[in-house]
């Protein structure tokens, strides 16, 4: 397999090659304006020494030789002629000096940049027009080039030590958080002082991410602990009738039938919580059509009463949602008492479809806890049914963007609302 790099390298690579281009990027830079500054100082230097060495050579003093000839042992003296070709590519530098001397003394000035390898800068006498003042400059391209490199070498370990520094501060929060990922799943308490946002937000999805995987390991757990209780009862009834063979007799039969509807009903109850209906589409529909259609589903619809609109549109997963106000309507029958209402309507809030029953309600102290799987309401409603009804309905509402209220009605009963976004507001 083959080995990756670590964070480590590939974010020292980055900022190292991001301070090589920058120091390059500067060098460029200060030698172009040093180049400028430069060549403007030693073209005024150049034209000067040329002015009064060419006013030196019409005097015959025995001053002006002196001074002649220490100027030839500095490099200043006099030709005739015209100046040789270079045997090298001009330094810029050079003919940047070149250019301010022609500039200075005049446009008519005959001004002649000569490397060959030293520079030569030949410069028309304006008293002589056959005669050169020549100004000679030993190259430096050997000690430039060698200054050049050392520099960049400095600059170079300097920068890669910086991105050394730059890369182990950015790196080590991750080293950090990766070796404690495993905590953090865990909802163990870490701590991550230092760290960027960014890290503290990775953190904090590791510890949402552990909840959920957490939560859902503990829906599995009593789902399997719920269902092996719920099952249990019909398969012993059913082993019991099989046992006495109670078959032939068709009131015995029925309640064989019966205990394996109760089976059958629990087993789709547990898939249907387990299958949370995300992956099906979202379509326009009407509530108020599909309250009707469930209503008609009763078993005793004349226990039912309905009030709303004739027509309420929504956006939902109908599959999913028939089966969430089923569930609340199944509830209502098995653990209220009759009237039963459904309320259909639209509020600041967005659309909304309550169930209410008029049994004795639930304990104020479980109404935080309904929702959870299996979990039914104290003694005082029943027992029958898995305990999912309410958790399937309160997912539906949540995968919509919703949300399922449950509350004790004032005069007596149970209203479990299921709210969903307005699609006109959404609009």
């Amino acid at each position: 397999m083959k080995r990756r790099p670590t964070t480590f390298v590939l974010v020292l690579a980055l900022l190292a090659l991001a301070l090589f281009l920058a120091l390059g990027l500067s060098a460029v830079l200060s030698v172009r304006s040093n180049r400028q500054f430069a060549a403007g100082i030693y073209g005024r230097l150049a034209s000067a020494a040329a002015l009064a060495t060419d006013q030196l050579a019409s005097r015959h003093d025995p001053g002006a030789a002196r001074t002649l000839a220490r100027l030839d042992a500095l490099g200043v003296r006099f030709a005739e002629g015209e100046p040789p070709p270079s045997t090298v590519r001009v330094a810029p530098i050079a003919l940047a000096v070149g250019r301010h001397v022609r500039e200075q003394l005049g446009a008519g000035t005959r001004v002649v940049v000569v490397q060959n390898p030293d520079t030569h800068i030949w410069i028309g006498s304006a008293q002589a027009p056959g005669r050169w003042v020549v100004m000679s400059e030993p190259s430096n391209r050997e000690r430039m080039l060698a200054s050049s490199v050392s520099i960049a070498v400095l600059a170079g370990l300097i920068a890669l030590g910086i991105a050394a520094l730059l890369a182990r501060l950015l790196t080590r929060p991750l080293e950090r958080l990766a070796g404690s990922a495993g905590a953090l799943l865990g909802g163990e308490p870490v701590a991550l002082d230092g760290s960027s946002r960014e890290v503290e937000r990775l953190a904090q999805a590791f510890r949402e991410a552990g909840a959920r995987l957490r939560g859902s390991a503990r829906e599995r757990e009593l789902m399997l602990a719920g269902i092996s209780h719920d099952l249990r009862t019909p398969l012993a009834r059913l082993r019991l009738a099989l046992e006495l063979g109670d078959a032939g007799d068709e009131q015995r039969r029925a309640a064989m039938v019966d205990d394996l509807e109760e089976l059958d009903g629990a087993l789709e109850q547990c898939l249907a919580f387990v299958r949370d209906g995300r992956d099906e589409a979202l379509e326009k529909i009407d509530l108020a059509t599909l309250v009707g259609q469930l209503l008609g589903l009763r078993h005793d619809p004349e226990a039912w009463q309905a009030d709303g609109p004739d027509s309420l549109p929504a956006t939902a997963r109908p599959r999913l949602l028939r089966r969430a106000l089923g569930n609340l309507m199944d509830n209502a029958e098995r653990h209220g008492a009759a009237p039963f209402r459904v309320t259909l309507g639209r509020d600041a809030r967005g659309v909304f479809v309550g169930v209410a029953d008029h049994g004795l309600g639930v304990p104020p102290a479980l109404l935080p806890q309904l929702g959870r799987p299996f979990l039914r309401g104290d003694r005082a409603r029943s027992s029958a049914g898995t305990g999912l009804g309410i958790g399937i309905a309160m997912r539906a509402a949540e995968l919509h963007g919703g949300m399922l209220e449950l509350a004790n009605a004032p005069g007596g009963g149970f209203v479990a609302t299921l709210r969903l976004p307005d699609p006109a507001v959404a609009r």
